[in-house]
Order: structure tokens, then sequence, then C-alpha cells
């Protein structure tokens, strides 16, 4: 089988949406949904994590084993910390080079983002004729631009079982 799909998922800001709203994403549950909207067996498709991380964050730790058991291909670096206590958490760069390198390979992009960073990533591979969904929060969470410069646009807040309610009392991760 071909590979078809490319799947960039942007687990920062996904993960600061979401839990900031006091949900949890169920990872595996987007992957299916997105198999079976487009249809697809694993092997025709390429799903990709993204993760910035804390060595001490045990919790993010998890998920990047988790995603990695989920079939995900997972790029992590650590968090750059600041002299003046700030912190550095984006993968940006990362994502963009591996959705152009993919580029070639696919006929499709799945963007799983809010940020309005990506609006030239996007421009840029429907010029080389990819058609780009956008999966990205509701509630004014992704950029009107992003939503724009896609081909489709799906509010993960309408994905059934992806966004549940966090029942533990776990402190939500940070970045």
């Amino acid at each position: 089988m071909k590979l078809r799909v490319a799947v960039l998922v942007d687990v920062q800001n996904i993960q600061e949406t979401f839990e900031r709203q006091g949900s949890e994403v169920r990872y595996d549950a987007l992957k299916e949904y997105i198999l079976n909207q487009h249809g697809l067996d694993e092997r025709e498709v390429k799903f990709l994590a993204f993760i910035p991380y804390r060595r001490d964050d045990e919790r993010r730790m998890r998920l990047v084993d988790a995603l990695s058991f989920m079939g995900f291909r997972v790029l992590i670096k650590p968090v750059r910390e600041h002299a003046d206590g700030g912190m550095k958490a984006n993968m940006d760069t990362e994502l963009v080079l591996e959705a152009v390198n993919l580029a070639p390979l696919v006929h499709e992009m799945v963007l799983v983002t809010g940020d309005s960073d990506f609006v030239a990533l996007v421009d840029f591979l429907s010029r080389q004729g990819k058609r780009v969904t956008v999966l990205g929060p509701g509630r004014g969470s992704t950029s009107v631009e992003l939503i724009r410069a896609s081909d489709h646009y799906q509010n993960l807040d309408e994905v059934p079982g992806v966004i549940l309610p966090r029942f533990n009392h776990e402190p939500a991760a940070t970045g």
C-alpha cells in the first residue's frame, strides 16, 4: 500500500487548549476517527506527534510513551528554560520541516492544531496540490486565518469521543 495521508499533531497547542478547558484529548480516538473518515488502512497514513517536554514532567513523558505505542511517530525536544524564568516550548519548525518533506509522498495533510503560525505552511502545501484539512479546537481557539487557508476545517470538540472531561484531579501538564 502507498502512503496517502500525513497527520501532524501539534500536541502542545492541543493539550494546552483543552487542559485549560478541563478536558483531555483521546489520541487513540482521534486516530480511529481519521482512519474511518478517510476510509484508510493504517499503512496508508503516517501519524506524527510533536511534543516539547520538561525532563521532570512525568505526565508528559507518559503521553510520549502512549502516543508511541498507539502508532504515532513521536518527535520530542526538551523545553528551553531562560535565565529570566521564561520557557520556550515550540516545535513549529520541526512540524513544518516534516510536512514539507512528506508533501511529495501524500495526497493530503491533516494538521491537528489551531495555531495561526501554520497558515504559510497550509498555503505552501496547497500550492503543491495537496488537500489540507485542519482539525482544531473550537470556541475561538483555532485561528480564523488557518481555517480560511485550509481546504476543510473540523472542530475537534465535535468529533465523537476525542475530547472528554477530565475526571481525575491530576494537575494539567504544562509545557
